[in-house]
């Protein structure tokens, strides 16, 4: 009869082992995964009543009692030698209020400056003098895209005509690498000569030197009509008419991968830029763990390796909110003394009237998906193609015969940067601000669809840039992080210690349970259980009570 006591006791100690190193393993597991996320989640904390002030950002009291999160950086092209990864770390804070019911999300970064303090935006260079990017307009190709025909040993004359579709030379499909030309017709003597200005070769240099080109021929298809004459041209009302001039670019994409770094010196180096990536979704719950950063592939224009997101860059020059910068305020139609050309429609709630604050800048607001980086609103006069109001032509805009208020709106957020000496070196710090949503900003047109949109108690996979310009950072070469999570608090929660209940309640019950099952007085027992099942209310009620 002992002998089976034995054995029975050693079945309930076995038994009472497994439940307590259960318990204590999904414990450890649930206190793991919550810290795993706490580490690389960047709280937006609710602040009542929050006013930015983008001339002076990170001024404002209710930064004060925000904490930094310290986000590391990693570079972009890790290679030996290579001019990526010059900045270890960036410091973020996040925040959000309402102003008249709006929810305005602000984001705080901060980088230490490496090398010089940049305000200058030179062209970016390969080491052996090349231009990255020579030509920088990136159209839809239409047949708004022409061909300069001309000889090596003659370059003051030469043909224009429209180049098929099938022949535009561009990235991603469906875009054209072009340069704005101007076409202009003179009728001296009652004889018509025709002059082409702007064109360029392959190389990006003026042709002619820069001086007129005589056209030989033209035949231009002017939007379904054909063009074969000079004086058709003048009857059609186009003398002086802009085209975009079809272009190879000698360093596509795919020619650019192998290079690991930019050429720079004292007086040539490129703009600082700070950047924040929303992921949009279309990628695996995985891809946004540890091991995964927001990989924009070498050797596109900037495509990422999964799923889409938008992308808010801010350079400081030709977009931030200082008077050293000359570039202010970029290829838009925005201006600080004429009043605000973009309509804000009606469905459209924005209160602080983001993009014409005093003493703000503007991001350049770009949506990235596997085939290319474009950006969204603004005009086509950019390195990069544009989403952009589908019913305003490329060619209308080329010529300045847009309505503006129809493009959508590129100054929807607002940001403020500058650059600040510190006993420990100077640092660039700057702010960014926007409304939790954009529906309606575009009138129904459908700019917010490649925006993020954002609302209370959610979570969003974010990562962070840093481009270092005054040390020869920039397109391709800069400082990344992996992704990380902006969590928005709820207006009404408070901070909560939590200890997973499952770990604390096994504590105790486990105890318990062995005392009943070795004890043979079960009257005696079940009091105490009692008495212990009080104690674990107990402590239930004062851990969700606890601040």
């Amino acid at each position: 009869m002992a002998n089976g006591n034995n054995v029975k006791t050693l079945l309930i100690l076995g038994f009472i082992f497994m439940i307590v190193l259960v318990g204590v393993a999904y414990g450890a597991d649930v206190l793991l995964n919550a810290a795993s996320n706490a580490a690389n989640t960047i709280t937006a904390y609710y602040v009542p009543n929050a006013q930015i002030n983008e001339g002076d950002p990170g001024s404002e009291s209710f930064w004060q009692s925000i904490p930094w999160s310290s986000v590391p950086l990693e570079p972009t092209v890790p290679v030996p030698d290579g001019i990526s990864g010059h900045t270890p770390i960036v410091y973020v804070k996040a925040a959000w209020t309402y102003v008249q019911g709006v929810p305005y999300i602000f984001i705080l970064m901060r980088s230490e400056v490496v090398g010089q303090e940049s305000w200058l935006a030179c062209p970016e260079t390969t080491p052996t003098g090349q231009i990255w990017q020579p030509f920088g307009l990136t159209l839809p190709d239409g047949w708004w895209v022409v061909n300069v025909s001309y000889t090596e040993n003659n370059e003051g004359v030469a043909s224009v005509y429209t180049l098929p579709t099938s022949e535009q030379i561009g990235y991603p499909p469906g875009q054209a690498l072009t340069n704005p030309i101007t076409i202009y017709v003179y009728n001296s003597s009652g004889k018509l000569y025709g002059q082409i200005m702007g064109a360029i070769d392959p190389e990006g240099k003026p042709l002619n030197d820069g001086n007129p080109i005589n056209i030989t021929t033209i035949n231009l298809n002017y939007n379904g009509t054909p063009v074969t004459s000079l004086a058709q041209f003048l009857a059609l009302g186009l003398n002086g008419s802009t085209w975009a001039q079809d272009t190879y670019n000698l360093f596509y994409p795919e020619d650019t991968a192998g290079y690991v770094s930019l050429f720079y010196n004292s007086t040539f180096m490129y703009p600082e830029r700070l950047a924040i990536m929303w992921l949009l979704g279309g990628v695996p719950n995985s891809w946004t763990q540890i091991a995964y950063t927001p990989h924009m592939m070498p050797g596109t224009s900037g495509a990422l390796s999964a799923g889409e997101a938008e992308l808010w860059v801010l350079n400081d020059n030709p977009r931030a909110n200082n008077t050293q910068d000359s570039g202010y305020p970029g290829p838009t139609f925005f201006s600080r003394t004429s009043p605000p050309p973009y309509i804000h429609h009606p469905q459209y709630k924005d209160p602080l009237n983001l993009g014409y604050l005093e003493n703000q800048g503007l991001i350049a607001d770009l949506f990235v998906n596997g085939s290319s980086i474009y950006y969204i609103g603004g005009n086509y006069r950019v390195a990069f193609p544009s989403v952009d109001n589908p019913h305003v032509s490329p060619w209308l805009v080329l010529n300045g015969e847009a309505n503006a208020s129809e493009l959508w709106d590129p100054s929807v957020v607002a940001t403020g940067f500058q650059f600040v000496n510190s006993p420990t070196g100077p640092y660039m710090i700057a702010e960014f601000a926007r409304t939790f949503s954009t529906q309606g900003v575009s009138g129904g047109q459908g700019e917010s669809h490649y925006q993020i949109q954002l609302q209370p108690g959610n979570t969003y996979h974010v990562a962070f840039a840093v481009f270092q310009g005054g040390a020869g950072e920039s397109v391709d070469f800069k400082s990344i992080s992996f992704w990380w999570n902006i969590y928005i608090q709820p207006a009404n929660s408070s901070s909560l210690s939590f200890i997973p209940l499952f770990l604390v309640g096994n504590a105790i019950t486990v105890p318990v349970i062995a005392f009943l099952l070795m004890n043979r007085r079960l009257s005696e027992n079940v009091i105490k259980l009692s008495i212990m099942n009080r104690i674990v209310r107990q402590i239930k009620n004062g851990d969700q009570g606890r601040p």
